[in-house]
């Protein structure tokens, strides 16, 4: 964290989360410093000294995973995802078809076997990480929710006939994969964790990758179980999809979910700014597609103040972030110009209220 600025406290964060205005002296940054491991290789330390020297709002908690054939160390055996023997050709199989299960007709064998996080060792770092960050806003990582979970597993194409040929057996592959997400938080919950984010990335460039109508029968309950228990729970709900999700945003922001990430220019974000503020938190991300890498420095520190003028207001409801990971083909003073522009000019904005 940076010695200069500290970062918020858990009030503060919560204050710009609930967007319910009082003391939020900046703008709130968090997964700002999310670079792709080429990123970090090519820049070395002089990356890893322009990230510390950026405070950071948002205290990171993560927990073992299950692993996909091999369980990872210190855990029990069957602590992993796989069914089948490892066919040992995941490193070489594109990136959404690498099959960790072969077929979704095994959908129904793989549920009776899934693993169980309902470990509290699993979560030994979180809560040391939490007593670490007394005071300051704790998020708990639990990427994968459904949609992505499921084709990490049995490939995205097998996923998406399957949804149309048989939604029966997804429904039910749903319900297990929800009470496994409902068992995490649990974990979280007692950790100490403020938030609880999630993802399924369920849209491309211009337009969902599935239709409307599947998302509001296969998944939107589901969804709306998670975020309840959730928030019974006491945590709030980050979620993040990427794409152009224009077209579902009102279902998703009506089942109660806290925060959205990231909101891309691929959307008319000025629209989407003005439609849901007040009804939903941006955790809105810097274009790392062609302003970050393509911009000059000049276009990337007026492009991270145009984000925070059309999503920040006095209420809060704004934090800011990375759309995805920061390339390798990024300048590395583009990347400087847009943490510290974030962090000066967050601070500028909330002032002017």
């Amino acid at each position: 964290m940076s010695d200069s600025v500290p970062p918020l406290s858990l009030e503060q964060m919560c204050n710009a989360v609930e967007r319910r205005g009082g003391d939020i002296p900046r703008v709130p940054l968090g997964w700002v410093k999310f670079f792709n491991h080429q990123t970090s290789e090519k820049y070395g330390q002089a990356l890893r000294d322009l990230s510390d020297s950026i405070v950071d709002d948002v205290v990171n908690l993560r927990y073992i995973r299950p692993g996909h054939f091999q369980a990872p160390e210190g855990t029990s055996d069957d602590y992993i995802w796989a069914i089948e023997p490892d066919p040992g050709d995941l490193a070489e199989r594109g990136f959404t078809s690498r099959l960790v299960v072969s077929s979704t007709d095994l959908i129904d064998s793989f549920i009776e076997s899934m693993p169980s996080p309902d470990d509290r060792s699993y979560f030994e770092s979180a809560r040391q990480a939490a007593t670490d960050h007394h005071g300051h806003y704790c998020l708990a990582w639990d990427f994968f929710c459904l949609f992505e979970q499921a084709w990490f597993l049995f490939g995205m194409e097998n996923v998406l006939c399957e949804m149309m040929q048989d939604p029966s057996r997804m429904k039910r592959l749903f319900r297990a994969f929800t009470d496994y997400h409902k068992k995490v938080m649990d974990h979280y919950a007692d950790a100490g964790a403020h938030g609880y984010f999630t993802s399924d990335d369920l849209g491309g460039q211009r337009a969902l990758l599935f239709s409307r109508e599947l998302l509001l029968d296969l998944y939107l309950p589901f969804y709306e179980e998670l975020v309840d228990y959730c928030h019974q729970l006491g945590m709030h709900f980050w979620f993040h999809t990427d794409g152009e999700i224009n077209e579902i945003a009102d279902d998703l922001v009506s089942i109660g979910m806290d925060v959205l990430h990231p909101i891309q220019d691929c959307m008319d974000l000025s629209s989407f700014a003005e439609k849901y503020r007040g009804r939903v938190s941006y955790h809105v991300g810097m274009d790392i597609q062609e302003l970050l890498p393509k911009g000059s420095v000049e276009d990337v520190a007026k492009g991270t103040r145009d984000l925070i003028d059309l999503f920040d207001c006095e209420e809060g409801g704004c934090i800011l972030a990375a759309s995805n990971g920061i390339m390798p083909e990024t300048p590395l003073e583009n990347i400087e110009a847009f943490l510290r522009t974030a962090v000066s000019y967050g601070a500028e904005k909330r002032q002017s209220y």
